[in-house]
């Protein structure tokens, strides 16, 4: 019945995916993020392939969904939206959360389990997602202020973009939940040990609480 559903192109296209993947997926021990980096270039450059790891992730992110969302939009204040991120940025935070690098107590727990393929079809799903302007939470009683734009003018940009959308290296922040943003930044701030490591905690040294509310309401509302 799953043959007759999917039919000829939704075969070919597994079955494109499937043999790409194989070498990939035989050791595991060998994936790093160049080899998931390199292995995503080459399945996204084919729209026949590209399409079938779209809808391979979508069948592999619904353990995602709890948390972040079918469409990658976050159920909860303090959890980040997925959707519209990078896709190589994000399947290198699979890794790191995988490696060690990087600890959550769900995360953690989670990213160990991806394979390689699971890593690459999620993050491509997930950032083909539209990032949408939040309906319930603290998140839509919050006004974005102005001080908070030249902030992110100022200090911000050079990294993130003018736009917010970042990069393969930097995350996008643009329309992120505010409350996420704000305890992120307090994090940074308040230098907590898993932030030590990052640019982001003498960037913001010298930052006052009211400022780093402002600038977390700007980016909250960046398309």
């Amino acid at each position: 019945m799953w043959v007759l559903r999917q039919g000829w192109s939704g075969m070919k296209n597994t079955f494109l995916l499937c043999l790409l993947l194989a070498p990939l997926s035989a050791s595991s021990d060998e994936v790093t993020v160049e080899s998931l980096m390199t292995r995503y270039t080459e399945l996204s450059a084919e729209p026949e392939t590209a399409q079938a790891l779209y809808q391979q992730g979508q069948e592999r992110a619904r353990f995602c969904f709890s948390c972040h969302g079918e469409d990658g939009n976050s159920t909860r204040d303090y959890i980040p939206n997925l959707a519209s991120q990078n896709p190589v940025y994000l399947f290198t935070q699979f890794e790191k959360f995988a490696s060690g690098e990087r600890k959550n107590y769900v995360m953690s727990r989670l990213a160990p389990e991806l394979t390689a393929d699971d890593r690459i079809a999620i993050a491509e799903y997930f950032s083909h997602q539209d990032v949408k302007p939040r309906t319930e939470g603290e998140d839509i009683s919050v006004v974005p202020q102005q001080s908070g734009r030249q902030l992110y003018e100022s200090m911000c940009f050079a990294c993130h973009g003018t736009d917010g959308h970042g990069n393969e290296q930097i995350p996008r922040i643009a329309g992120q939940p505010y409350t996420f943003l704000h305890s992120t930044l307090l994090s940074f701030h308040n230098n907590e040990e898993k932030r030590r490591n990052s640019p982001m905690v003498s960037v913001i040294r010298n930052l006052t609480e009211e400022d780093l509310e402002a600038v977390a309401s700007w980016v909250a509302r960046m398309p």
